[in-house]
């Protein structure tokens, strides 16, 4: 989820560019200018709960061997040297394991709680209330996102959960399983690789790609089965459908990049990577280069740098008094989706290379946290 833009007004500049042939390196350029300019002084909205040297940045998730979470890593670093917090940045790794991931982050808590801010990519969305639950027992700060448990919202007494920044993964499987049926023509057989089944992105995602498919019967779902969001396990399963389908098959289905990723290695061993449309999510950068290469369709990207500091940024706002209390806020800034981008072979220029501070300075700023939001996500 690599989308490196941070605003509409940007993003008309960049298309702009692209079709003009400007290059990447002038838009930077220009972005810088630009951040500078929209950045002002926020007026304290309440008094500093905690001093800058009291600040600990923590992100929390699955792994980094994964391009996605260490595309968070990414964000959540870049965004505490910009604040000059880089010394005071924690990363916790749980290897898909939440028991671990909670357990990190109760040890964590003992100490310095009220200066904490957690950023959490849940591993599962049952962890997201047990950690909730330390945060509002500890005094801890919790941002997170994806998904929660049905009707557990941090407006609901739960005033530490700062917010829960959501993607509506429906929409994005329905984005690009839309992609994958009309680069077929409507009329197919399709194979998909699903992500861990007890999450709500893969459960969704795949219900987006049901939906789709409802409205088109030329289209037939030939096989499916969960890869757990990973290119090691997607690439044997692949080649099994090959060898047992062989030219059946007109087009894949991932529910992530990384799964997309290893089906196209085993299209590659096959002499089929270009000739068979696939698809995924998160706009990984090997997932932009295969779609500048031919290899890939598309991909949905919620920006997965962004994901990894806006948590983050939204926390230290609240410790230095820069914007009031979470329990203040409306409840649509405390549970909200957030924009989605669908990266294509005509858009995919837009988005390559790694990112600069210029490109989310503008979103960082305590009075823009809500700049990416579409809307309520309850």
């Amino acid at each position: 989820m690599t989308t490196h833009l941070a605003t509409d007004e940007v993003d008309r500049l960049a298309m702009a560019m692209a079709t003009s042939g400007l290059g990447r390196t002038w838009f930077s350029q220009a972005a810088v200018a630009a951040g500078l300019l929209l950045l002002t002084a926020s007026v304290s909205a309440a008094p500093p709960l905690c001093q800058p040297s009291e600040i600990r940045l923590v992100n929390s998730m699955r792994e980094i061997a994964q391009p996605y979470h260490a595309d968070l890593d990414k964000g959540g670093r870049l965004f505490a040297k910009w604040a000059g917090l880089e010394k005071q940045y924690v990363l916790q790794l749980n290897q898909g394991d939440s028991d671990k991931q909670l357990t990190l982050m109760r040890a964590l808590s003992s100490t310095n709680a009220r200066c904490t801010v957690f950023n959490v990519e849940p591993n599962a969305d049952l962890v997201v209330r047990p950690m909730v639950e330390t945060a509002n027992r500890t005094g801890t700060w919790i941002v997170t996102h994806w998904a929660h448990p049905a009707g557990f919202r941090p407006f609901d007494g739960n005033d530490q959960w700062i917010a829960h920044v959501a993607v509506n993964s429906l929409d994005a499987g329905v984005a690009i399983s839309r992609r994958l049926v009309d680069a077929i023509g409507g009329k197919g057989a399709i194979v998909a690789l699903q992500g861990r089944l007890d999450t709500d992105p893969a459960q969704k995602r795949f219900a987006g790609l049901m939906q789709v498919l409802k409205d088109k019967p030329g289209v037939q779902l030939l096989d499916r089965q969960s890869a757990n969001w990973d290119r090691t396990t997607a690439f044997p399963i692949m080649r099994t459908w090959l060898a047992k389908y062989g030219n059946r098959i007109s087009a894949v289905w991932a529910a992530n990049d990384d799964m997309a990723l290893g089906a196209i290695e085993a299209l590659r061993a096959a002499g089929l990577a270009g000739k068979v449309p696939v698809v995924g999510v998160d706009g990984i950068p090997e997932a932009i280069d295969a779609i500048e290469k031919g290899e890939m369709t598309a991909t949905v990207s919620s920006d997965a740098y962004y994901q990894g500091s806006i948590g983050l940024a939204m926390g230290v706002c609240v410790l230095t008094g820069k914007v009031p209390l979470p329990k203040t806020w409306p409840n649509e800034q405390r549970d909200f989706y957030l924009r989605l981008r669908e990266i294509s072979k005509d858009t995919v220029k837009l988005y390559k290379g790694e990112p600069s501070v210029s490109a989310y300075a503008e979103d960082w700023d305590c009075a823009n946290l809500w700049k990416r939001s579409t809307g309520k996500a309850y």
